[in-house]
């Protein structure tokens, strides 16, 4: 398991301007470390989108031992870049 800080922060959104940035900075901060695994889980979820943290997030108030595994960006894509940002546009119009 990978315990040092991501390097895959470069290229993650594009175009790399300051607003992608502080994008990748909010949902992948950059002195993140992969978690050591450990032991046996209740419950492991395969996507951090909007129904991954959902069912995350209440897995663990319930007492569950929940792991969270992403490949890309938390939130997914509705929260980076389809639902979320598209109403945040439309409603701004």
């Amino acid at each position: 398991m990978n315990t040092t800080p991501s390097s895959a922060h470069t290229g993650l959104v594009l175009p790399q301007d300051s607003y992608n940035q502080e994008l990748v900075n909010n949902v992948h901060p950059p002195q993140w470390r992969n978690p050591t695994p450990s032991g046996r889980y209740n419950l492991v979820i395969i996507g951090a989108g909007t129904a991954g943290l959902v069912t995350a997030a209440i897995a663990s108030a319930l007492g569950a031992k929940v792991a969270l595994i992403e490949k890309h960006l938390m939130g997914g894509d509705c929260l980076n870049v389809g639902c979320v940002p598209s109403k945040g546009v439309i409603r701004a119009a």
